[in-house]
């Protein structure tokens, strides 16, 4: 009774919360049976429509030195990413925006642009969305995929026994953020990696058409949270050796080893896949590698019990 009217006279901050507690808050206070996933997967006759938004903002998304093509591509390819994930195929982009009064034509049309160019990779439009004018420039990015039923793989369904397996490689689009955002400079392929990522639609649906694969996310958030979130909503434990988590050698020629291990698990950025799958989708990953010009590496498997373990040279990590 205290604690209940302690909590009416002082209310929780968002700030307080962090971003993943309020989700999980909003996920307990709404009835819909499609939330809580990358996408929102709405039933439609023998398949699903894939739902998903991601938004940006001037203030505290775009890093310095980015151009408006660059940005508009980055949300375009963040949204794509959770319709990847979930093993489906981009149908439509919409994009909402509020744009300043002062904001130039050319600048509006340079992000909506880098939007459409990274939609129309993966066979899908900038179909259409929203001008409202604020005093700074925000946009919101909503994807529509589709995925048979058959496919569709949620963050649900890990199980023990199944082997952990991701796509590319992890640290470097963190790394080269934080050179950015003092003053540096970085390779041209390596600035890509940051502002122009490619999300893995086509390994994804290879992948998924196993039928081996059990659960899925991507790893915007970096991988230590997609490995933490896949762990919380499967009810199980799962452990990875550091070793095997796939790096780029710029990364590691340009930073200490303590800043790698960070950049690689907390920094995200990436939009890879990580998935669990059945042991037999090691028969599978050097042919869908070979089909797509990407790596896929086994980075550790899942075990009973709960929580992420980190094992450095065989040895638990403890991670605060």
């Amino acid at each position: 009774m205290i604690l209940e009217m302690f909590l009416r006279c002082y209310p929780m901050r968002v700030r307080d919360l962090g971003e993943h507690e309020l989700i999980k808050r909003i996920i307990k206070r709404l009835p819909s049976p499609n939330i809580g996933d990358d996408c929102a997967a709405v039933p439609l006759g023998d398949s699903y429509l894939l739902i998903t938004v991601d938004g940006i903002h001037e203030k505290t998304d775009i890093p310095k030195g980015a151009t408006l093509y660059e940005i508009g591509w980055y949300a375009c390819a963040s949204t794509i990413s959770d319709i990847a994930s979930k093993g489906g195929k981009p149908l439509s982009i919409l994009a909402s925006l509020f744009i300043p009064e002062d904001m130039s034509e050319k600048d509006v049309m340079s992000f909506l642009k880098g939007v459409d160019d990274c939609a129309s990779v993966y066979g899908a439009f900038l179909d259409g969305g929203d001008i409202n004018y604020g005093d700074s420039f925000s946009a919101d990015v909503v994807g529509l995929g589709i995925v048979e039923k058959r496919y569709y793989v949620s963050r649900y369904g890990a199980r023990p026994g199944d082997v952990v397996i991701v796509t590319g490689t992890f640290g470097t689009p963190s790394g080269a953020l934080s050179m950015l955002q003092e003053g540096l400079s970085v390779p041209d392929y390596i600035r890509r990696k940051l502002l122009m990522p490619t999300p893995r639609v086509r390994e994804s649906i290879l992948l998924i058409s196993t039928g081996l694969v059990t659960a899925s996310i991507d790893s915007s958030d970096g991988l230590y949270e997609s490995l933490r979130i896949l762990s919380e909503c499967s009810e199980v434990n799962i452990t990875i050796d550091y070793e095997r988590v796939p790096k780029d050698e710029w990364l590691e020629d340009t930073f200490s080893e303590e800043s790698v291990f960070k950049h690689v698990l907390f920094g995200g950025g990436e939009f890879e896949l990580v998935m669990t799958a059945r042991p037999e989708i090691i028969n599978y990953i050097d042919k869908v590698s070979e089909l797509t010009g990407t790596s896929i590496s086994v980075i550790g498997k899942v075990y009973e019990g709960k929580g992420v373990k980190i094992l450095v040279e065989g040895r638990p990590l403890k991670v605060s």
